[in-house]
């Protein structure tokens, strides 16, 4: 007969099994997990090193074209445009870096750089007194601020163009601060603008504008060049752009996106860079044979640069 012992005996050493299988089973899941988690480790950090290793590369890839950029300046652009009549137009706010970038760019092309033209946060006339001052400057009756700015711009237009009568209305705009204008450098072949703020005959010009401008580009800098285009003008519009989205189609995306205005001008979105600046000295050289094109990396660009002449 079995007794009350036995049962206790048995029960014990049953218990005593399953804690064993328990604690060995777990420990050998345990370590199971470890190895898996030791792999999975080895290969993480085997693949950083290997981003490691390829953005090092990268890195010195980027320092050797920036060092080709930088050296081949002079010498893809030199005299691309010489003795060709070039004026800037810029809205204020834009960031000036590109612009003056692009200004040496000229100069170093050859080009006779009559200066910028800066068109003033005054325009966006937020006040009477501007508005009123607007109308004294073009010498007309007082009107509503959109009357008035469209009809500054239509002048403006007219004086580059060359089609605007006698009186000259940029030398008045400028006295009364609604336009600004900035000299080329001292001491190169460029050429200033006379006491008139006339532009010599057959200018090609750039209008700047984009983010940071301080007056809309559907005020401004857009009824611009669109005027200019539908006069047979020779111009180009530009912006310095931000790779995000959107960031490159504040005021050119917008031109571009206009079947018949993209048809009469040439825009590059990424004047912040040596490629844009390039882009746009070669732009410049295009359309004195009236060829236009869209260039940069932005939305409906066709090239980095204009294609070479066949």
């Amino acid at each position: 007969m079995i007794n009350l012992r036995y049962h206790v005996v048995s029960l014990v050493a049953v218990f005593l099994a399953l804690g064993l299988g328990v604690i060995m089973g777990s420990t050998v899941i345990d370590r199971v997990t470890v190895d898996q988690l030791r792999n999975q480790l080895d290969r993480v950090e085997s693949s950083v090193k290997q981003t490691r290793k390829e953005n090092g590369q990268l890195s010195g890839r980027l320092r050797v074209w920036d060092q080709f950029a930088d050296q081949a300046r002079d010498q893809v652009l030199r005299a691309r445009l010489q003795t060709v009549p070039v004026l800037i137009v810029g809205v204020d706010g834009i960031d000036h870096g590109p612009v003056d970038d692009l200004r040496r760019q000229l100069v170093n092309a050859q080009a006779t750089f009559q200066g910028t033209i800066w068109l003033s946060s005054k325009l966006r006339l937020g006040s009477q007194s501007d508005t009123a001052g607007l109308a004294t400057a073009l010498g007309v009756p007082a009107e509503q601020p959109d009357v008035l700015r469209r009809l500054a711009v239509t002048k403006i237009a007219a004086v580059l163009d060359g089609s605007a009568p006698d009186p000259n209305p940029l030398p008045a705009l400028r006295d009364a601060g609604f336009v600004r204008y900035d000299a080329p450098p001292a001491g190169t072949t460029t050429t200033a603008l006379d006491a008139r703020v006339t532009p010599l005959p057959g200018t090609r010009y750039v209008v700047v504008s984009g983010a940071g401008a301080q007056v809309d580009d559907d005020q401004v800098a857009i009824p611009l060049v669109t005027q200019l285009g539908q006069a047979h003008a020779a111009v180009l519009a530009a912006e310095a752009g931000q790779d995000t989205p959107g960031g490159r189609g504040v005021f050119v995306g917008r031109l571009r996106d206009s079947g018949d205005v993209a048809s009469r001008l040439s825009t590059v979105d990424d004047l912040e860079s040596f490629m844009g600046q390039a882009a746009s000295v070669l732009a410049l050289v295009d359309l004195g044979v009236a060829k236009v094109g869209h260039y940069g990396v932005g939305p409906a660009a066709q090239r980095l640069l204009p294609a070479p002449a066949p």
